[in-house]
């Protein structure tokens, strides 16, 4: 069952919460605190990091003129997945 509750947390919490949004490890802020709290900010900061890399990766791969054959894996990173 959940519980709605109203806190306040340091903006960087926010825009990693976002983060992990935007690379689909988690469907909502509110999931992404979730995970915070299970996790542990320390295992969520790495697997963030983690996209992040893959994403400059990929990005430095297109500037040098590589194409993706199974689709545009930067675009991926960068939507709103929402699992």
């Amino acid at each position: 069952m959940s519980v709605s509750v109203s806190i306040k947390v340091r903006r960087e919490l926010v825009e990693l919460a976002d983060k992990m949004v935007r690379y689909g490890i988690a469907r909502s802020r509110s999931h992404a605190f979730n995970i915070m709290i299970e996790k542990g900010l320390k295992e969520v900061v790495r697997e963030v990091e983690f996209w992040e890399d893959v994403l400059r990766r990929v990005e430095e791969l297109e500037r040098q003129g590589f194409r993706l054959r199974h689709g545009g894996l930067s675009r991926v990173l960068e939507e709103d997945r929402g699992r």
